[in-house]
């Protein structure tokens, strides 16, 4: 088996047709944490019920997801898409428009992972999705990243894109990160290589003990529309990051700093000391002064 993952992102063509939907091995889908392993569990059941094209049964199982205050955004978007999916599949469009367009309005930047690749569902969602976001983020774009199993800390990664299809129409891949645990993810901008790829690289903090961090890719079309994505900002790629680099030591503990600190304590004693000594002899003729009161 390959040591690299392949995870593909498939932006959405306007019009009809269109390839396919890839999807990424198992082994490389975003990792993390459910909010609320309820949600979780409705979610997981439901899947299965449309993997085994119970489409009416997945329907009931994944609309409490969609209501669950306590649901991750992921979680609830993967359980619009699958309502959607399962309500055009028993011709209920009306049904299947109201759900593709609560996953838009969720995430405007969302790309369909329809496994059957119908042309029928993608050229019903690419009808949606232009009404919804509008025709500049609807250009026909397919994303290739083969994304690394593990990083060293104090060390910089460098990760590829490549535009399978459409790239003429992007005009910047930028490269989402962040430590898991932190808030905000970083930006750094991927440059192009030629050939409709794109590398960037991420510098990781050196570091004594392993860390994971999370990122996700994006291509942006004119005026920062984003045109594909590989993963999403709540469903990103993990990594693990293994020890390494040289970790910076507190000031308080730098050699110089020590030993500056114990010349001040030195000086602070030496005159602790001769000030308690009193007078010194003195040194005019005959050589000692004597003092009376």
């Amino acid at each position: 088996m390959s040591r690299r993952l392949v995870a593909v992102a498939i932006a959405i063509a306007v019009g009809a047709g269109g390839q396919a939907g890839r999807i990424a091995p198992a082994a490389a889908q975003p990792a993390g944490a459910p909010a609320d392993a309820r949600a979780r569990k409705l979610l997981d059941a439901g899947e299965a019920l449309f993997a085994e094209q119970e489409y009416r049964e997945a329907i009931k199982v994944l609309l409490p997801v969609t209501r669950d205050a306590a649901a991750s955004r992921a979680d609830r978007v993967r359980a619009w898409e699958l309502i959607a999916l399962a309500r055009f599949i028993l011709d209920d469009r009306p049904g299947a428009r109201d759900a593709f367009e609560r996953v838009l309005e969720i995430d405007p930047g969302f790309q369909l992972r329809d496994r059957s690749g119908s042309p029928r569902i993608r050229t019903f969602f690419d009808e949606i999705r232009r009404t919804v976001v509008g025709d500049t983020a609807a250009a026909a774009v397919d994303l290739e990243h083969a994304a690394p199993r593990a990083a060293t800390a104090g060390t910089r990664l460098e990760l590829e894109i490549r535009a399978v299809r459409g790239g003429a129409a992007v005009v910047e891949v930028v490269i989402l990160h962040r430590p898991v645990g932190a808030l905000a993810y970083a930006t750094a901008p991927a440059r192009a290589h030629g050939d409709a790829r794109w590398r960037g690289t991420i510098g990781l903090p050196p570091a004594r003990r392993p860390y994971t961090i999370e990122y996700y890719l994006e291509a942006r079309g004119p005026g920062g529309s984003v045109l594909a994505r590989v993963a999403a900002p709540d469903a990103p790629l993990m990594m693990e990051v293994g020890p390494g680099g040289s970790e910076p030591r507190p000031w308080y503990g730098r050699w110089y700093t020590i030993a500056g600190a114990a010349a001040v304590a030195a000086g602070a004693t030496g005159a602790v000391i001769w000030a308690t000594r009193g007078p010194d002899d003195g040194s005019l003729p005959p050589g000692r002064v004597t003092i009376t009161p």
